[in-house]
């Protein structure tokens, strides 16, 4: 069995006005977060909209980052004194409140404090989530499948459930199914119980539904020896559209001669 390896390339861009810094994602709901700043030195706050106020800031500098220019989307905070400590709370322009926890954290310490932080709503978070989630096609779902992998965007159940094969002598069971936006995908263990004859399973010959709604298939082996054999079972598996049930699956298994063949 040929595994398929997928790459995930990741692109880093520095940050505009500070090509060595990293910004920290806060994301603000109900609770404050907690936002270390080096108290000796600024540390910037980006929001996604302009600030209209900022209260319980006594022991704090904030302000634009440009003066001249000031954009109060980002905003400078500096601690007024080493133990400075407080619950801020900003309103944005839309109403959203964000509090945060903002900290002075001592200037030793300093290289273990973000020095930008991108505060966003965790509504905006659970909203991106089905845009962040990758495309998985047809190919890398059925070969994820195949090698048990976890699949992102993908829900799946464990089934164990015998399913009718309508052939004497041959055994299936649905152990798995996937269920996805685009695609689904089973996973059948086909057995030979008979005694003195093989099984063949013809991948070409799936079908789902009318109109056929398999659209990939891939099986262990295609001859399954007698029961005395240890190659008298084989995985099925099969990828078809999202609306695919697995009751209209027609599985593509025959006997085929007497006796023991060899397994492919």
């Amino acid at each position: 069995m040929k595994n398929k390896i997928l790459a995930i390339c990741l692109a880093l861009a520095p940050i505009g006005a500070a090509p060595a810094a990293s910004a920290k994602n806060v994301y603000f709901g109900s609770a404050p977060e907690t936002v270390p700043v080096s108290f000796g030195s600024a540390t910037i706050l980006r929001f996604e909209e302009p600030v209209k106020t900022v209260s319980n800031a006594a022991d704090f500098v904030i302000k634009p980052v440009s003066p001249d220019s000031p954009d109060y989307a980002v905003l400078s905070v500096e601690p007024r004194q080493k133990t400075a400590r407080a619950d801020i709370v900003f309103i944005l322009v839309s109403g959203e409140m964000a509090t945060l926890r903002v900290k002075a954290v001592p200037p030793e310490a300093r290289l273990r404090v973000d020095s930008v932080y991108d505060i966003k709503s965790q509504k905006a978070l659970v909203e991106n989530r089905s845009a962040a989630t990758p495309y998985i096609g047809r190919l890398e779902l059925i070969t994820a499948m195949i090698r048990g992998d976890q699949v992102t965007g993908y829900e799946v159940n464990a089934e164990r459930r015998e399913v009718a094969s309508g052939i004497a002598g041959a055994k299936v069971t649905l152990l798995k199914t996937y269920s996805g936006s685009e695609f689904k995908g089973f996973i059948y263990e086909i057995e030979n119980t008979s005694a003195g004859k093989s099984v063949e399973i013809d991948i070409r010959g799936v079908k789902v539904g009318v109109p056929n709604q398999a659209v990939l298939a891939y099986a262990e082996r295609t001859i399954l020896e007698n029961a005395a054999s240890l190659n008298n079972r084989s995985l099925l598996v099969m990828v078809t559209k999202s609306t695919a049930s697995s009751s209209e699956a027609i599985l593509p298994i025959r006997v085929t001669t007497a006796g023991s063949k060899e397994a492919k």
